[in-house]
This record gives C-alpha cells, sequence and structure tokens, in this order.
C-alpha cells in the first residue's frame, strides 16, 4: 500500500487494511469490517491578487518547494468553506485582505509529495491590511507580470501564471 494517500489501519475500527481489486482498481479494504478506504484528494485553494499588470506573490519558507515562490493557497479546513480557506490564505500569507472576485480554473495537483488535492483557484481584490509574510513565506511582493521569478514552485501555479502573463482567460 502507498503510504502517501492513506494509513494502514481502518480509521472505523483499527483492523490492518489489505489490498483488494475493487471497481476496476486498486483499493484499501479492512477485512474487519469489510469498509471500502476510498483515497481522495484534498480540496486546496488558491487567490491571484493582482495590481495593475502586477501579481502577488510569496516566498515560501516551508516544504514542498522551500525558497520558490507561489501564490497564496492551502489547504481546506473541515469547519470551512473553500472561498473561505482562499480568503483566509491570503491573511494568513500576505497580511492582506481579500475579496473573492471570481473563479479562474479547477485543477488537480500531482506534484505536491504530502498528498494529491484539488487546487481552486479564485480571483481576488485587495480590501485593507498591510503587505507583510506569514509564518509560511520568508518574503511576499507583486511581481510584474512580465518578469515572474523563474522559482516557481508547484506545475499549477506556473501554468496559471503563464496563462494570466499571456492574457489568456480560462474558456469553460
Amino acid at each position: 500500500m502507498d503510504s502517501r494517500f492513506s494509513d494502514r489501519h481502518c480509521s472505523w475500527c483499527g483492523g490492518t487494511l489489505e489490498r483488494r481489486h475493487i471497481d476496476d482498481r486498486e483499493r484499501s479494504v479492512c477485512p474487519a469490517c469489510d469498509r471500502v478506504v476510498y483515497e481522495n484528494p484534498v480540496p486546496a485553494a488558491a487567490v491571484v491578487v493582482r495590481r495593475p499588470g502586477q501579481v502577488l506573490l510569496g516566498r515560501r519558507n516551508i516544504e514542498p518547494f522551500a525558497g520558490a515562490w507561489t501564490l497564496p493557497a492551502g489547504y481546506q479546513e473541515i469547519d470551512e468553506s473553500i472561498q473561505a480557506t482562499a480568503v483566509r490564505e491570503v491573511r494568513e500569507e500576505t497580511g492582506l485582505i481579500v475579496r473573492l472576485t471570481g473563479l479562474i480554473d479547477a485543477l488537480s495537483t500531482q506534484d505536491d509529495p504530502r498528498k494529491p488535492s484539488l487546487l481552486v483557484v479564485f480571483e481576488g481584490e485587495e480590501v485593507e491590511g498591510d503587505l507583510e509574510p506569514g509564518s509560511d513565506c520568508s518574503e511576499v511582493a507583486f511581481f510584474d507580470l512580465d518578469r515572474l521569478p523563474r522559482d516557481i514552485g508547484f506545475r499549477n501555479h506556473r501554468l496559471v501564471l503563464e496563462r494570466i502573463g499571456s492574457g489568456e482567460e480560462r474558456q469553460w
């Protein structure tokens, strides 16, 4: 079993999990209570905060991608909406309070070694606050869209920034 995605024991009864072929794929199953343990991605949110010709990025001081620049982003907590996650992450990482103004994209993330996620990317505008790095970032700054740093962490962040920089809008 791939321990990146699930525990070795059933969260319902504590039994030791085994792998079985179910619904055309290998899945973890508890032989004691016969529950299937589904390995699902975790919801996460990112926000594109712009100033004229610029976008907000933070330099991560934590793994993965420590030292790389990323959009403000993070995992959804159990008691919040994905929109609340987006607003919270911007505040925690950059000191800014934003109002979400639109949806940019929803992307599957496979390059995060912690766990796969479903990343919902919002557009947001500054409402208030002072630009300063939070605990996950060593620096925060607005960058010209045509002069982004080369060391962008996370494939999806690079993809979104490349599209925004080229003026391409997502067509649903």
